[in-house]
């Protein structure tokens, strides 16, 4: 064989192995990158142990917090307990559902920023207040998701801190009536239209027109609040899209309110002669202890120099209503959400109540048992 023809097969030869390898490489499975799960239209379902959670733990909790309640691990349902598709009145947890409808109104372009003056769609608060030198003018959307607007109160915009349910209702009223420009027979739209039970594929159609709730106040299932937790645990993104603005996901978990904010005086001012006036509660029910704003709670440091909730890890947020005993919680660090409604039924609800103060400790309770459920590491 001549030198040229021998280095012409040996390159016929190489040549061939390359394609044989590239072959190879072409028929070998390659792994699945598999991104962040979601519900479809329904829940998928994983089992605790895969989620390195004991099963046996789980279902002490469960009889132990009563109730209705389930919990995702991961983008996938892991437990539950009672009727998790059942429509409850959630109380105040479901404040936070408010807030992010509001976000989804600036994002929409319906409301120019969160600094917008709320009079510019309620000019009845024009002429509130003669006597306060029409202090309520100057109320803006952020005054009202942070709790800080004097509204029935005497203190300005801004000057004080009230967990204040006839804030709330002014809030809702102007949501629904004026922003989405919404009868009341018609509110649910908001709720299943495209800023959030639409994109989120809601299983149970959550209601603010139901017959024995406070009209605008939201009844919802547990596995449809996980949903709407799942979703700011994953940053305001749902099934690769962004539904929630950068910017406004971070305004809406952002830091509370300074632990220097005065808490309101409590003495009245007028309020306006809306259809329907508050949430359901009074206008001074709790502290905000630094932990509070756009209706979250944060587990932030408290004056008392701890978290507010110490067992749970700092990234913890929820929403919670009469004092805990409804919740919805999202805990980053474990990829976790959990949502418990009604627990412990037959106690005294004054247990509880307010949150700031006596909640939060049952809370912790209930977290850090549920966090020492998790034993091992997913599967």
């Amino acid at each position: 064989m001549s030198g040229r023809f021998r280095k012409r097969w040996l390159g016929f030869v190489a040549l061939a192995l390359l394609v044989a390898g590239g072959a190879a490489l072409a028929l070998r499975p390659v792994a699945a990158t598999r991104g962040p799960i979601f519900p479809g239209k329904h829940w998928s379902w994983k089992a605790p142990e895969k989620a390195g959670f004991s099963m046996h733990a789980l279902h002490d909790y469960s009889r132990r917090v009563g109730g209705i309640g389930c919990v995702v691990h991961g983008g996938e349902m892991i437990y539950a307990w009672g009727d998790v598709s059942f429509r409850n009145d959630v109380a105040s947890s479901c404040k936070p559902i408010y807030a992010h409808l509001v976000l989804q109104a600036v994002q929409d372009g319906r409301i120019e920023s969160l600094d917008e003056p709320v009079v510019r769609w309620v000019p009845e608060l024009a002429e509130l207040n003669p006597d306060l030198a029409y202090k309520d003018r100057e109320i803006t959307f952020r005054h009202l998701l942070g709790q800080i607007s004097g509204y029935g109160l005497r203190e300005r915009p801004g000057e004080a801190f009230a967990y204040n349910d006839y804030a709330t209702g002014l809030l809702m009223w102007t949501l629904f009536y004026r922003v989405c420009d919404l009868p009341p027979a018609r509110y649910d739209e908001a709720l299943n239209g495209p800023w959030l039970g639409e994109a989120l594929g809601f299983e149970d159609r959550p209601t603010a027109t139901h017959p024995n709730s406070p009209r605008g106040r939201i009844r919802i299932s547990a596995r449809d609040m996980a949903r709407f937790m799942l979703l700011y645990l994953r940053g305001g993104v749902w099934s690769g899209k962004r539904l929630v603005r950068a910017d406004l996901c971070r305004e809406a978990l952002g830091s509370g309110l300074p632990l220097d904010l005065p808490r309101t005086a409590g003495l009245d001012a007028d309020v306006l002669p809306l259809e329907w006036k508050s949430f359901g509660g009074g206008k001074d029910e709790k502290n905000h202890l630094g932990c509070v704003k756009n209706y979250w709670w944060s587990n932030r440091i408290t004056p008392d120099g701890a978290r507010l909730l110490p067992d749970a890890p700092p990234g913890t947020f929820m929403g919670s209503g009469y004092g805990g005993r409804f919740a919805m919680v999202a805990i980053p660090e474990r990829d976790l959400v959990a949502v418990w409604l009604g627990v412990f039924p037959g106690i005294d609800k004054s247990a509880w109540s307010p949150f700031s103060e006596v909640g939060r400790f049952h809370v912790n309770d209930l977290l850090r048992e549920l966090l020492a459920a998790q034993t091992g590491t997913p599967k």
